[in-house]
């Protein structure tokens, strides 16, 4: 069966799923542009063993913001489209301030907690209990970044994706800006390295404000932020519901890839690299050679954040016809991207490294995974598809079961001399194509359940 087909339409007739597509996409461009400009700063300002220091703490921090920033922000999202398509702005706004309230209290006691234990958080991750300055200054960045996703979920819930798509941009110039100013008179890479931690958190705060300042002139949501208790319970709960199973799955993800992360650099030791050496390597992986494997997601995350209330919504009113166009648009587009990323990257890949970064070992393994981006791209928006039409639990499935795979593998491989790094390299490749896989025989699957409910 052909998925990529269907009866009647045209798969490009989807004005506004198109048109917060490109808003969307061409912020999140700018802001992968920026950041990957961003990351060649860095790799020059505090080094190798820095990037891999610093990346050690963002994943951690990832880590960290898995309960509130994942999940939550996608029921809001989805709720809030429901309650605007029927003018429901009673409703709208006690799901708003309600979600607010419950994900600012929820990060605040992780931030809490990461404070009074930095000492031993320093210790595990970097394996010095006097670096715990570190891990303290991802303390802030936990509670802006997650008021600053509830806040641009409302928009994206209500149709308004240029605010966010702006505010994103915004962001990362201020980001830049305060990291590129303090690093012009401090020469001290273990300095740089917290700045550029601590710069996530200023240029967070920045988003959060100018969002904020729009929320005021918003006339869909009720200028009222407080609420009763009963509201709140109720719309904490519904809330809540639906963002249970995102957030489960989606915590297990990124818990398994920060531990997948972390186990590189103290494998590869046992290949015989030294561990300053192993922390070299996985820095020219994640600071180097990942920004570019990312880029195609661009394309991806500007996708799924349209489609899953989109395609909810056409689910919710029946209309089954308009979903397959809407999954055929995605696939069809992301498999594009993808394709053109990985041939560039297989053919240049080494030429674009030398020149971009002057490091022809970034060009080896970047040419050596060029298949990885197209298959995670993928992955990322048939995940999607199968959180809107309600195969979450599949979904969750498919993405443990081949993070699983992925850790045994790595932790088998990385100490193999032979294999060293390419152990990861190869590893993640593999496992993005199975999981790929697995993806697509769930959804096959349940497009047929939805012609077979097109008929009736």
């Amino acid at each position: 069966m052909n998925i990529f087909k269907y009866k009647g339409g045209d798969l490009l007739r989807m004005p506004n799923l198109l048109l917060s597509t490109i808003i969307l996409f061409i912020s999140n461009f700018i802001v992968r542009v920026l950041g990957f400009l961003y990351k060649i700063f860095l790799s020059k300002v505090i080094g190798e063993t820095g990037l891999g220091i610093y990346h050690i703490i963002f994943n951690f921090l990832m880590i960290c913001l898995a309960l509130t920033t994942t999940g939550i922000p996608t029921a809001l999202s989805c709720l809030v489209a429901k309650r605007k398509a029927l003018n429901d702005k009673y409703t709208t706004n006690t799901l708003f301030i309600s979600t607010l309230y419950v994900a600012f209290f929820i990060s605040f006691a992780i931030s809490l907690g990461i404070s009074f234990s930095s000492n031993f958080l320093s210790l595990k991750l970097l394996k010095n209990e006097n670096l715990n300055l570190f891990v303290l200054s991802i303390c802030p960045a936990i509670v802006i970044i997650t008021i600053s996703n509830i806040i641009r979920s409302y928009f994206y819930g209500i149709k308004k994706v240029t605010i966010p798509a702006l505010g994103q941009i915004l962001e990362q110039v201020s980001k830049i800006l305060f990291v590129f100013l303090l690093c012009m008179y401090i020469k001290d890479r273990s300095l740089t390295c917290y700045i550029a931690l601590l710069g996530i958190s200023i240029g967070e705060a920045t988003n959060v404000l100018f969002m904020t300042i729009y929320l005021y002139k918003d006339n869909d949501l009720s200028n009222k932020y407080t609420i009763n208790i009963k509201d709140f319970y109720n719309s904490s709960i519904e809330t809540l519901k639906m963002s249970i199973p995102i957030t489960c799955n989606r915590m297990s993800n990124v818990l398994l890839q920060s531990i997948s992360s972390m186990m590189v650099p103290s494998r590869l030791v046992l290949s015989g690299v030294a561990y300053t050496k192993a922390l070299s390597m996985y820095g020219i992986m994640s600071g180097m050679v990942m920004p570019f494997v990312f880029l195609p997601f661009t394309v991806g995350s500007a996708l799924v954040v349209n489609l899953i209330p989109s395609i909810s919504q056409e689910m919710a009113l029946n209309k089954y016809n308009n979903v397959l166009k809407k999954i055929n648009y995605s696939l069809l587009l992301t498999t594009g991207v993808g394709i053109l990323s990985s041939l560039l990257f297989y053919f240049f890949g080494k030429e674009i490294c030398v020149i971009v970064f002057k490091n022809e070992l970034a060009g080896d393994y970047l040419k050596a995974m060029f298949l990885t981006p197209l298959f995670l791209s993928l992955n990322q928006t048939l995940s999607g598809i199968l959180h809107a039409i309600r195969k979450e639990f599949e979904s969750s499935v498919n993405t443990i079961a081949g993070m699983i795979i992925q850790l045994i593998a790595l932790y088998f491989l990385l100490p193999i001399p032979e294999l060293n790094i390419y152990a990861y390299i190869y590893t993640m490749t593999i496992v993005s194509i199975l999981t790929c896989l697995l993806h697509i025989i769930v959804l096959i699957k349940a497009i047929k359940n939805l012609k077979v409910r097109r008929i009736r």
